[in-house]
């Protein structure tokens, strides 16, 4: 018993939004995860309702393809038997919501050996589907995917892909701390200021500086260059007030303090701070009412929320912008905190920043990442999975030395044209990868 087709458009509804319902989704759905949206749930039941061979065909979010959340889904797809899959990359079908969907087509019985792809580049779609989809329609082995990240391409771009993995390491094994995302305030407006606050800050009061730090918003960053430093970041740290107003032989100076105002009273810390760093204090004051409302705070309403990793921002790192429309990550070396549109790695590793600024590092962003319009949006855990080349290092040297030297060019000059060296930079990576001149056009045809 069953349907002979069931097709559908299930609700684009996040995991956010049926918090209550999770109990019941967890009791009832085998590819139920804490963090899966609603969608995945309609294709367990879609396939539940079918009987043998019928054929299942959603047009649906093509996140599952990549998220963590989705590795069940992708795990259950494999056992069926996959016909089709459209990914409409960065298109926006539904006028009324910002989706990224695909459409597949599946039956239900054991695997077949390849299986149709289609990725729409163009909006040639609109006027003909059918046709279209004709035209740029490929095969994959279904024993090409598995229940890892899943990269929907022609065979070509397959092929190229396995090659690629095999020359290195995972990202996320490659600098093995991860990444780090930029600094969350709750209250910009109270905590970034402007070079000129920042020096009218210093003026009244020279221990200003203590807390004061170079900011970088993610709009600012061009590839290799930090830019001019226009915006400073107040920090204060969750506990900083504490444990600076204790006196060090306090037994309650190196522990850990209560969630809300610790050992001390409001009204003590707040002499001690404005005390302290009386022109910050009298700056911040004006916005106190809403500093105390906001969420992401620390003991007190002058602190920021927790955060371990402070000191990481201090240490030279590749800082990169999470929605990218072009490769752009920078060096820095001079303890520049960010914003959370920013995330940043902690390592000089000049060779990788040469390969994420590279036309070989957007090729493999293009095949993890999830698609937004015009671009990439760069989240680590699928960011984290393209593959670094580990060899050869006679070119590594030539990569780190060709980075070396664009970024003293920045330095002197933020305009300098540097794209002479940026165009060796990727031949070069080709160079590493181990890529032949028919994989090189690939790549280049690709990314145009």
């Amino acid at each position: 018993m069953g349907f002979d087709v069931v097709i559908g458009n299930p609700p684009y509804i996040r995991q956010e939004e049926f918090k209550e319902l999770k109990l019941h989704f967890k009791s009832n759905f085998k590819l139920f995860t804490g963090t899966a949206d609603i969608y995945i749930f309609f294709i367990e039941k879609g396939f539940e309702i079918l009987k043998k061979k019928g054929v299942f065909t959603f047009i649906m979010p093509n996140k599952f393809m990549q998220a963590g959340y989705g590795q069940h889904a992708r795990k259950f797809l494999l056992e069926q038997n996959l016909i089709e899959i459209i990914d409409f990359g960065d298109f926006q079908v539904f006028e009324e919501a910002t989706t990224y969907p695909c459409i597949l087509t599946a039956s239900k019985e054991p695997a077949q050996e390849t299986f149709r792809t289609a990725k729409i580049k163009s909006t040639d779609f609109i006027t003909d589907f059918p046709e279209y989809i004709l035209k740029i329609k490929n095969k994959l082995n279904h024993d090409s995917l598995n229940d890892e990240t899943w990269v929907v391409s022609n065979s070509q771009d397959q092929s190229l892909l396995q090659k690629v993995i095999s020359k290195g390491k995972k990202l996320n094994s490659y600098v093995e701390s991860g990444a780090k995302r930029g600094v969350l305030t709750g209250l910009t407006e109270a905590f970034m200021i402007s070079n000129e606050v920042k020096n009218k800050l210093v003026n009244e009061d020279v221990n200003s500086l203590e807390l004061i730090k170079p900011f970088l918003l993610g709009r600012d960053v061009k590839p290799y260059d930090g830019n001019t430093i226009s915006n400073w970041l107040i920090i204060i740290p969750k506990g900083v007030t504490i444990k600076r107003n204790l006196p060090k032989d306090n037994p309650y100076y190196i522990q850990e303090p209560p969630p809300r105002y610790g050992f001390m009273e409001l009204n003590d810390a707040w002499t001690w701070f404005s005390s302290s760093y009386p022109a910050i204090a009298a700056h911040l004051f004006q916005f106190k009412d809403k500093a105390q409302n906001r969420i992401d705070k620390g003991d007190f309403w002058w602190e920021l929320r927790a955060c371990d990793y402070y000191d990481l921002f201090e240490k030279p790192k590749i800082m990169y912008q999470v929605l990218q429309v072009k490769p752009c990550f920078i060096y820095d070396a001079d303890s520049l905190y960010c914003n959370n549109s920013m995330w940043f790695i902690p390592s000089d590793d000049k060779v990788l920043l040469g390969i994420l600024n590279s036309k070989m590092g957007w090729w493999l962003i293009s095949k993890y990442c999830t698609a937004i319009q015009n671009g990439f949006q760069l989240i680590w855990k699928y960011f984290s999975q393209i593959p670094i080349a580990t060899g050869n290092n006679s070119v590594r040297g030539k990569i780190a030395d060709l980075v070396i030297e664009i970024l003293l060019l920045k330095k002197q000059n933020p305009g300098a044209d540097t794209t002479t060296l940026e165009s060796q930079i990727d031949q070069l990576v080709y160079q590493l990868y181990e890529l032949t001149p028919e994989e090189i056009a690939i790549i280049e045809e690709s990314i145009k």
